[in-house]
């Protein structure tokens, strides 16, 4: 079939949508695959539709467009499936992902010469702003070799043979390794789903441990970093997960676990089901319920009622800056823009509230800083300097 311009614009852009909301088809991710391999422009209009404030910015012009044109006819085009309640869904961007996308199907070209915008190159964008996370991330078996992930991809399907995405290409085979790990750099996301069925979404700078093959009588992984579970539920093999000096046990359940900030603590968020954690050190354990979280300190397991939602923010695409300091909200921004932060001077004892979503570009989030009389600038290096005014 022969598409005119204008339709497989409006086709790509309702892909684009669909990946978006996490109903993206497979045969319709490698026409976009292939959309985004034949030029550098589309690649770069890809990328636009993904940066808030070029959504925000599209949906003011769009709704001045619409007080002298009716665009309901191409927008019935672009939303052609309903909304799904997948989790990992940016729900409330929507608005503006359609918008950004809708000028796509009008011409990008046309949409930047007449706005002016104009997309930084990688190296300068470097010394004075950062992206947020995409999709990054290494398969290695335990028998050396190493495999890069495609960014273009969100999610690889593990399997007893091998690696793969979901639409069947190959990332590699098992061949005779017996363990594999999948990391996320800073600055880098991904989703796993194990041969078990059990989905786990990487935040930055995590990594996850895997045998190729489950034993019988049990499926355990370890973590290092920040990792989301929706657990495949198998009465008589209930699945382990492991970081430095505790162990989760489970059947079939939601949890988070997070080993960042000090190593000695790591916390455990149950959004359903329920799990046994054990300090490893002393042997305590406990039970969690739904809305709870458990601590291990320094030896210590303890528990405690929490707000899953703003706990889980990352899930969703958000950040929740609640009752953090400085510096753990610093560390949170250093992870997900893959950017080193040097203070000078003395910071302020401050405690931050609120949040924002992760696809915002780090100046944008970085404008709290000045509540708090703090200055920054990017060094030419790219490192950032936070320092009083």
């Amino acid at each position: 079939m022969n598409l005119t311009e204008e339709e497989l614009l409006i086709r790509i852009s309702t892909f684009i949508v669909q990946e978006m909301k996490g109903e993206q088809r497979a045969e319709d991710r490698l026409l976009l695959k292939k959309w985004l391999s034949e030029s550098p422009e589309n690649q770069a209009v890809y990328k636009r539709c993904f940066d808030q404030i070029m959504q925000k910015k599209a949906f003011e012009s769009l709704q001045e467009f619409e007080k002298n044109r009716d665009f309901e006819k191409v927008r019935s085009k672009l939303f052609v499936r309903p909304v799904s309640q997948k989790a990992f869904q940016f729900k409330r961007l929507l608005p503006y992902v359609a918008a950004a996308c809708l000028l796509i199907a009008f011409g990008a070209v046309w949409y930047s010469n007449q706005i002016g915008l104009k997309i930084p190159a990688e190296n300068q964008l470097s010394q004075t702003d950062r992206l947020p996370a995409k999709n990054r991330a290494t398969v290695t078996f335990s028998d050396g070799r190493q495999f890069q992930l495609n960014e273009l991809e969100s999610e690889v399907f593990i399997s007893y043979k091998g690696v793969h995405y979901d639409d069947g290409g190959a990332v590699a085979e098992t061949q005779a390794a017996q363990f594999a790990t999948i990391e996320t750099p800073r600055g880098g996301i991904y989703d796993v789903v194990l041969p078990d069925g059990t989905r786990v979404k990487l935040n930055a700078a995590t990594t996850l441990r895997y045998p190729t093959v489950f034993a019988k009588d049990k499926r355990e992984v370890s973590v290092d970093g920040e990792a989301y579970f929706e657990v495949a539920n198998r009465q008589n093999q209930p699945f382990i997960v492991e970081t430095a000096n505790q162990q989760v046990s489970v059947l079939g359940t939601h949890f988070n676990v997070n080993t960042f900030g000090d190593k000695s603590e790591i916390k455990t968020t149950l959004l359903e089901g329920k799990v046994q954690v054990k300090e490893l050190t002393g042997g305590k354990h406990i039970v969690l319920l739904p809305g709870y979280q458990s601590l291990v300190n320094k030896g210590k397991l303890t528990s405690r009622a929490v707000d899953v939602e703003q706990e889980l923010a990352w899930v969703d695409g958000r950040f929740n800056f609640d009752g953090k300091s400085l510096f753990e909200v610093m560390d949170d921004l250093s992870r997900w823009y893959n950017v080193d932060v040097e203070y000078r001077g003395e910071m302020p004892d401050v405690e931050f509230f609120g949040g924002t979503y992760r696809t915002s570009k780090l100046s944008t989030i970085l404008k709290i800083l000045k509540d708090q009389n703090l200055h920054y600038h990017f060094t030419p290096n790219g490192k950032l300097i936070i320092e009083k005014n």
